[in-house]
């Protein structure tokens, strides 16, 4: 499926919901979306992504098309600030999948989900290799008066309804359980997180443990 395709199927669900938007602007940035796509998917070991070893880019996998609207709506936006065509993406994603990925946020070069239905991703320093679930948070929190966002590092692995909140420092390969909920706290390399704050507890595992745990996702 070509740009132009892309850029069919997006106008026909654009035009769905809004009148008034410059094609131009979507036009320009479709092709260096779906290039941020094939980068991102080139990483993974998930094989519902290629065609042996070719990316596969389907508007019809929801989790692919949720990941392209947040890079066409982030690149809209680096492009050309806060103009409408970006809210439209951002908004037509949250219609579609629930989820709300703001646009002025930097996810990494490699992100990828398993389901984006309840996800919220908000202001945060990403490091690479995020993967989440569904009904995942991370956001900020007030502190002494201060708002603070948290700073995850390389490889970390999100599952269902876990949340990262404040003045939290996630280290470099970290898998956190499901439901965990995790506000103003510095979690170390290499470990596994379970519970809540302050009762969070750690399973502290080897770089080797963790990578291998998540071979299934990312071609290390």
């Amino acid at each position: 499926m070509n740009d132009k395709d892309i850029l069919n199927i997006l106008i026909h669900q654009l035009s769905s919901y809004w009148e008034s938007y410059d094609v131009n602007i979507l036009e320009a940035c479709v092709p260096a979306a779906l290039n941020r796509v094939v980068e991102d998917f080139s990483a993974s070991a998930l094989g519902r992504v290629f065609d042996g070893d070719k990316v596969i880019f389907s508007p019809y996998h929801s989790v692919t098309w949720s990941i392209f609207l947040y890079y066409l709506s982030n690149t809209i936006f680096g492009n050309n600030g806060e103009v409408k065509e970006a809210d439209m993406i951002y908004y037509l994603n949250k219609i579609m999948n629930s989820n709300d990925w703001f646009y002025p946020i930097s996810l990494p070069i490699h992100f990828m989900a398993e389901h984006v239905i309840g996800s919220v991703l908000g202001r945060a320093t990403y490091g690479d290799y995020l993967f989440i679930y569904q009904g995942v948070t991370i956001g900020g929190n007030w502190r002494n008066g201060k708002l603070f966002y948290p700073t995850l590092g390389k490889n970390v692995l999100m599952y269902a309804n876990s949340t990262v909140l404040g003045d939290t420092f996630i280290g470099n390969n970290v898998i956190i359980a499901a439901d965990s909920y995790i506000i103003n706290e510095v979690i170390p390399d290499n470990c596994i997180v379970f519970g809540k704050s302050p009762n969070i507890e750690l399973k502290i595992k080897s770089e080797e443990y963790i990578k291998d745990r998540t071979s299934c996702i990312w071609k290390w």
